[in-house]
């Protein structure tokens, strides 16, 4: 006899057993033929609808086109799909289990996060769904009417959930036990009225569940990593909290952060809603550093942990200020043409590195970081005369959208930086750089190749740069550092009487009429926030 699983009331479930199937299968049989964990698609500018399996057998890559060891992530938004036949409009059961007890030291079903409206989430271990309906598709005005396509999906039941319980505590246990290891998620399936139906290409309807995922044709692993969730400005399922009306704005970034693990991963979501995974990084935490006038005396600066010449890179013409970074572990002595002192403050920052190509050559040209150009979707810039590539992960989040959302505009510009902060936190000379938590950018310009100009030239692009200051401030970059200029050389008239560029503040010294300078970063909340 063949072994059944059937859920319970509880969401738990029991061994039964089944009578064994026929040979001769019969396709007018209520079934249930597939269930499988995906993303969503949408194509034809957002009004095609489908979903992408993700599991074991539909490995994932990078940006890299490397595979991915995992199918998703703690925390992470997914949907879960009930493929069936014959049974519109019929409600269905779903639980979901680890397959080991790695995770949560048994193997009983998980309380999950479950979409149930626009604004709320609500943890639920039983998921029961009809056959057919699509609120699980709904935007943040509770309409999934823009998809012309909904009849291609109505033998589907759809489930939207992040795979997190409903506190911070019970997952920051979760992620302890798993650690850096993996768990296979299984999911359980019956009907609600308790009634018979087929399992997969089984040839007879039988009582009791059906188990998914739970063999190597394919599995659901789940890992430990931190999470930032980017919104594109129009993306109209973006559910986050809205911070200022007429017209609406909303957050447009979350993160999920995990206790348990050192790895970042961004995801970018655009204005239809496809989910781009753009890259991971790994967090380093270093001391909080600030920048004071006292330099100390050598025997207070403590041990000399590190020295990082840059010799090299001013002789091969880099415009870079600091001779040399003596880190000591107390703070750190940059050498220049004037000492500046960063001394050590309480407590930690985490800084992530921007540099993900990792050109090591030297000189003056602008020096690629990274390239991303994947499914519509462009994030590309580069760095120069600056070694200062360490930043903040929230403010790496805000930078990361603000250039995806500013080429799907339209905009060609290649985006440039002249630093933001050393790895150890300092930013020699600059006191605003220290700690990740400012950046400047070279000035656009007609040409958008990142070659940089100044606000007065007649190639400065003003009206793409007010645009692009804009849209960093949009995703979090609040304050900035510009000057006070006219320019009547160039293109635009919008320039000709004196006037700044939105969102900062004239600072002439030193001075700011060659880069763009953000900071004051708006902090991010975790979801369990």
């Amino acid at each position: 006899m063949a072994t059944r699983i059937t859920i319970t009331d509880s969401g738990q479930t029991q061994t039964l057993n089944s009578p064994l199937a026929p040979d001769t299968p019969d396709d007018s049989l209520q079934r249930i033929s597939d269930v499988y964990f995906a993303k969503k698609v949408t194509t034809d500018n957002g009004t095609r609808v489908s979903f992408t399996k993700i599991d074991s057998a539909h490995v994932q890559r990078d940006h890299q086109n490397q595979e991915i060891p995992y199918d998703s992530i703690l925390g992470k938004t997914v949907y879960l799909i009930i493929e069936t036949s014959n049974m519109a409009t019929l409600s269905i059961d779903a639980v979901i289990r680890p397959s080991a007890n790695t995770m949560t030291e048994n193997t009983d079903t998980l309380q999950l996060m479950r979409f149930v409206s626009p604004d709320r989430y609500e943890a639920q271990r039983l998921f029961t769904v009809q056959v057919g309906n699509f609120d699980a598709l709904n935007n943040k005005d509770g309409s999934h009417s823009h998809y012309g396509n909904l009849s291609d999906h109505n033998n589907k039941a759809i489930i939207k959930l992040q795979l997190r319980p409903d506190g911070r505590a019970v997952f920051d246990e979760w992620t302890r036990r798993l650690a850096e290891g993996s768990i296979n998620l299984e999911v359980a399936v019956e009907r609600t009225d308790n009634n018979p139906c087929a399992y997969k290409d089984e040839q007879q309807e039988v009582n009791g569940a059906g188990i998914f995922l739970n063999d190597d044709t394919g599995r659901f692993r789940v890992v430990n990593k931190n999470i930032y969730n980017i919104h594109h400005g129009s993306n109209a399922y973006n559910t986050l909290a809205v911070i200022s009306t007429n017209p609406e704005k909303r957050r447009r970034i979350q993160k999920v952060l995990n206790n348990h693990s050192t790895e970042i991963v961004y995801f970018y979501y655009d204005q239809n809603d496809n989910e781009h995974r753009i890259c991971s990084r790994i967090k380093e935490t270093v001391t909080r550093k600030r920048r004071v006038n006292a330099i100390p005396p050598l025997a207070q600066r403590g041990t000399l942990l590190e020295t990082i010449d840059f010799t090299a890179n001013r002789a091969a013409g880099e415009n870079i200020d600091a001779h040399q970074l003596l880190v000591y572990s107390n703070g750190t002595l940059g050498d220049g043409a004037t000492d500046k002192w960063y001394a050590n403050q309480q407590g930690n920052v985490e800084l992530v590195n921007m540099d993900i190509l990792g050109n090591t050559g030297v000189g003056p040209q602008i020096f690629e970081a990274f390239n991303y150009n994947q499914n519509g979707v462009i994030i590309r810039y580069g760095f120069q005369h600056t070694r200062r590539r360490s930043i903040q992960p929230d403010l790496f989040a805000g930078f990361l959208g603000s250039l995806a959302q500013f080429r799907q505009e339209g905009h060609n510009h290649y985006i440039v930086s002249q630093g933001f902060s050393y790895s150890d936190a300092s930013c020699y000379p600059s006191a605003e750089h220290v700690n990740g938590e400012a950046g400047d950018l070279n000035l656009l310009t007609t040409q958008q190749d990142g070659v940089n100009t100044i606000l007065t030239a007649a190639n400065f692009d003003y009206d793409n740069a007010v645009i692009l200051r804009n849209i960093l401030y949009d995703f979090g970059f609040i304050l900035g550092r510009s000057e006070n200029f006219s320019n009547t050389s160039n293109a635009s008239t919008a320039d000709n009487a004196s006037t700044r560029l939105p969102h900062t503040t004239h600072t002439a010294t030193p001075r700011h009429n060659n880069h763009l300078h953000v900071h004051g970063f708006a902090q991010i909340p975790d979801i369990y926030a």
